[in-house]
Parts: structure tokens; C-alpha cells; sequence
């Protein structure tokens, strides 16, 4: 595992917005590997989990994943591409599942 290869970004790409949160973790290993590396830095992740966390704050659940992985980046010196791929799925799944029970909400509040 060579650190010193780990890519460092701000979070910002000429791509078109992500379509979920969990796309915009999902851009990171790409990125990396266009720089040529399979490593993304956890400076990068923590960037990239504070541009998803006003996102995230819609759910409860996923705003504590946030928190929880901004707290793990500050002893970490990259991630790899399968472990960010967990995460963003599981805070796509946060995020639909909120929706979700938001909506029963509102059918039951209509009827």
C-alpha cells in the first residue's frame, strides 16, 4: 500500500453535479485513478464528506455516518475505492430510506 501516492483533491471537478450524495463519494476513486493512482487521501474523503453534509442532514442516520466517517479520516491516510463504494451506498440507501417515511407521513397526515 504506497501512501505517498494518495491523491489529494478539494472536491471539485468540471463533471456535472452528482445525482446523490453518494455519487459525489463515488467520483473520488475515479479521480484518482485519473492522476494515476488506485489511493484516495483521506483529506480528499473529508472534503468530499463535508460537500454531502448539509445533503446528509435531511436524514438523521446519515448525517451520524457523515459525522462518524469525518471523525475516522482524521486517522487515516487514504481509502480505497471498495471501502468508499460502502459508504456511499449505505448513505444512498440512509437518504432513500428517510424519503421514504417522509412520504408515509404525508399520506397518512392527508387521509
Amino acid at each position: 500500500m504506497d501512501q505517498e501516492h494518495a491523491v489529494q483533491t478539494t472536491g471539485t471537478t468540471d463533471s456535472p453535479a452528482p445525482a446523490t450524495p453518494g455519487d459525489a463519494l463515488r467520483a473520488l476513486p475515479a479521480e484518482a485513478a485519473g492522476r494515476g493512482t488506485r489511493f484516495v487521501s483521506a483529506q480528499a474523503m473529508q472534503a468530499r464528506l463535508f460537500s454531502v453534509y448539509d445533503a446528509a442532514a435531511a436524514a438523521e442516520d446519515a448525517l451520524a455516518l457523515v459525522q462518524d466517517q469525518l471523525t475516522l479520516t482524521l486517522n487515516r491516510s487514504y481509502y480505497e475505492a471498495d471501502e468508499i463504494e460502502q459508504m456511499a451506498q449505505q448513505l444512498d440507501t440512509l437518504l432513500a430510506l428517510d424519503t421514504v417515511q417522509d412520504t408515509r407521513v404525508e399520506l397518512v397526515a392527508d387521509e
